[in-house]
């Protein structure tokens, strides 16, 4: 479980989380196994998983008695701390980075030689969103959709106010003489890394020359991801946020109309923040649902061999231009990195805490993705599943999980019997949300694919094999408005009318928590105490 949470109000938010969770209905009639009680196990690093990695614990707590603690530092922490032997495994976005394949614009990326065993294990698939807060007289922004040429101007300082052309013709209607304020992260970050990964790949002389003008330490060449974004030099109104959760309580706060920032899917989802619409290379505007990642990163590829220590490492190039209308181009999946049995173990690792880690790990990869699309996260496929169980099975002291091959026993949401299921359910966007719809269109029609009947989109979209959905529903964006580049700004603006400031306007929201937290709390007292007793302080990420 997290080891830290920030606010009270963030405590009954993921209260209600649990209780809304779809509990397996084997664990209504599971036992706490108090004849061979579990190791405890510690982590740390990626907060861009966090929300997920900390739902899977809560689960494990309660049902099994197994403690998994982990602190959301972000990425490259946590790959320190591992490589220190503090820590019995890490959360990491990126793998560990030599320094030899990129030069970085803040000289922080070449690491230390890594002197423990040590196995890459996909655990958590998602979008990195952009969000963002926008107010027009008195009424936010809720449709905003940018391509991602004006995204990478925005975030290397070309472009600095709102009412640019260039916003103006992707978005389709002209916004106010406003400053951008882009939002950076000031930690190690895996949002960071997938961003100018993207960036470094599609838009390679731009980042360069981007990479040139930032204050760093000597530069020249090619420039390549950076887990550490610039905080200065490109834009006098960039702010940098230490951590996922910080950066998105900057931009929702009542003080930052105007600021973009870039993050995980499911923080925007947890706090309700609006999210860009992207326009993909198949020329549709798409949020980061759990549809959208799941069709994108059918083009991942992956290294395959499973004696290699890159195993399941990613390349994302073809995930950028895959030209379906349902992918979104920044998807992504973050690792668990796990002791692994030939090489060196740290030194506090046993056989138990092996038991109790991949007991965790055959748990989430399983019926545990059953969580993700309800989070914000988009659940991890066949290939990954399977590389994974692949990969538990080098932790020292595991337990026999599902079967690797077989996939027996493994009821993941996106395939059944071993057959991938998850695509054809993907829903299609709207057809106002095609390149070249005016903004005014509204948010009418049934999907993109023209093969498809409007019956058909809608129910595939209304149900998954878990029963919780990977429909396109963007709870974050809130927009109505649909898509288009065309350059037409005869509409104005769409938004809602909003109070930032009011802390009354929350009420409702709290009730409805406090309410479910009242549930959880009367069904489930253990899992409340030991959430509670492990949640104490601000967040560390």
């Amino acid at each position: 479980m997290i080891r830290h949470l920030q606010t009270p109000a963030r405590i009954l938010a993921a209260l209600a989380v649990l209780g809304a969770a779809a509990i397996p209905a084997e664990a209504a009639s599971a036992s706490v196994n108090a004849a061979a009680p579990y190791a405890e196990v510690n982590g740390a690093g990626s907060s861009w998983s966090a929300l997920l990695l900390d739902q899977w614990s809560s689960y494990m707590a309660t049902s099994h008695n197994l403690t998994i603690n982990f602190s959301p530092n972000g990425s490259a922490e946590g790959r320190q701390l591992y490589r220190e032997g503090v820590e019995d495994f890490a959360a990491s976005d990126p793998p560990f980075r030599n320094g030899t394949d990129h030069l970085d614009p803040n000289g922080k990326e070449s690491e230390l030689p890594v002197p423990y065993g040590y196995s890459y294990v996909p655990d958590t698939a998602g979008g990195t969103a952009f969000l963002y807060h926008l107010e027009v007289n008195g009424k936010q922004i809720t449709n905003l959709r940018l391509s991602p040429q004006v995204l990478m101007e925005i975030f290397t300082g070309k472009i600095t106010n709102w009412d640019d052309s260039a916003i103006t013709k992707s978005y389709g209607a002209q916004l106010p003489n406003l400053p951008i304020i882009p939002v950076v992260r000031s930690d190690g970050s895996g949002a960071t890394f997938f961003f100018s990964r993207y960036m470094s790949v599609m838009f390679p002389s731009e980042w360069n020359a981007f990479c040139q003008k930032v204050p760093h330490i000597p530069f020249s060449g090619n420039c390549g991801p950076t887990e550490f974004y610039p905080e200065s030099g490109w834009n006098s109104n960039v702010k940098a946020e230490n951590g996922s959760t910080n950066l998105a309580t900057f931009v929702k706060s009542p003080y930052a109309n105007g600021a973009i920032g870039y993050d995980e899917y499911a923080y925007a989802k947890f706090d309700n923040i609006p999210v860009v619409k992207v326009l993909n290379p198949g020329g549709y505007f798409v949020t980061p649902t759990a549809g959208n990642v799941a069709v994108a990163l059918t083009q991942a590829h992956i290294v395959e061999q499973p004696s290699s220590p890159n195993f399941l490492q990613q390349n994302l190039d073809d995930v950028y231009t895959y030209k379906d209308p349902r992918s979104y181009p920044f998807s992504s999946y973050s690792y668990l990195i796990t002791p692994r049995n030939t090489g060196k173990i740290p030194g506090q690792f046993t056989d138990g805490k092996g038991r109790s880690l991949s007991t965790y790990i055959d748990y989430f990869l399983c019926a545990g993705q059953g969580d993700a699309a309800r989070l914000g996260y988009s659940p991890i496929p066949l290939n990954l599943v399977k590389g994974g169980l692949l990969q538990v099975t080098h932790i020292p002291g595991h337990v026999n999980g599902p079967n690797p091959t077989t996939l027996a026993g493994c009821a993941n949401p996106t395939f059944t019997n071993g057959v991938l299921t998850v695509l054809k359910d993907a829903p299609y966007p709207p057809k106002c949300d095609k390149l070249g719809e005016p903004l005014s269109c509204g948010s009418g029609g049934s999907g993109g694919n023209p093969s498809r009947s409007p019956s058909a989109s809608s129910s595939a979209s209304a149900t998954s094999s878990t029963g919780t959905g990977i429909g396109g529903g963007n709870p974050g964006s809130g927009g109505s408005g649909g898509g288009g580049d065309g350059g037409t700004a005869a509409s104005n603006p769409q938004g809602q009318v909003v109070n930032l400031a009011a802390d009354g306007a929350n009420q409702p929201v709290l009730g409805v928590l406090t309410a479910l937290a009242i549930v959880v709390a009367v069904a489930a007292p253990p899992a409340l105490l030991i959430w509670l007793r492990r949640r104490r302080g601000p967040i560390s990420s």
